[in-house]
């Protein structure tokens, strides 16, 4: 007669919860924006949780550089672009590459290779981004923060880099003071290119919500 063996023969697998937790530890980034061909180099450094999306990511650009989220706007992550989703339910769909449903640290990779911002529909502005260092859990804090940075950004109403360049220069010429220039460009009265207000930049970064 048969022996009826009893008793729980598959491989069994060891509880790793805590395990993929940790292996899940999500990192920040130390990044570097800059606006290329600007002379002296416009730029900022900052510290970001690499839980935020690039949804966030933009936010984040539009107060480090004192614009008003008044045009359209893309990432270039790698060889992929990124946009908002059109936010008009008519439409049915999405871009396929919705910014909103990719965090920084799924694009990792991307981000190393190359990182740009493009705003004003790739015709006005133009950031490049760098990834300085990639920070363990601990060493940034849940929010976005500056650390540094250097020059005033220039009002997006100017249009592009190379007409603010031009505008510069022309004040440069007219031998004013550069270190205590003022201008009135738009609705910037009292615009100072030189000059950036770092405590006010790191007040409104405090403000930004991660999910």
């Amino acid at each position: 007669m048969a022996k009826i063996l009893k008793g729980k023969f598959g491989k069994a697998k060891p509880a790793r919860q805590g395990a993929d937790q940790a292996e899940k530890t999500i990192p920040g980034y130390q990044l570097k924006l800059a606006i290329p061909f600007s002379d002296p180099l416009i730029w900022r450094r900052i510290q970001v949780p690499g839980q935020m999306t690039l949804t966030d990511m933009h936010r984040v650009i539009q107060v480090c550089m004192g614009w008003q989220d008044s045009d359209s706007h893309q990432f270039l992550v790698g060889k992929i672009f990124y946009q908002p989703g059109f936010g008009i339910e008519d439409f049915k769909r999405k871009p396929e590459y919705d910014e909103a449903a990719f965090e920084l640290h799924q694009l990792e990779d991307g981000m190393q290779f190359l990182f740009s911002y493009l705003y004003d529909g790739g015709d006005g502005w133009e950031l490049q981004i760098a990834v300085e260092e990639i920070l363990e859990a601990g060493r940034f804090e849940p929010f976005p923060r500056l650390l540094d940075g250097a020059n005033g950004s220039p009002p997006e109403e100017v249009g592009d880099i190379h007409q603010y360049q031009a505008m510069l220069a022309v004040v440069d010429e007219s031998g004013v003071d550069l270190a205590d220039l003022s201008m009135n460009i738009g609705e910037f009265t009292g615009y100072r290119p030189y000059v950036f207000d770092f405590d006010e930049i790191n007040r409104q970064l405090e403000t930004i919500s991660i999910k």
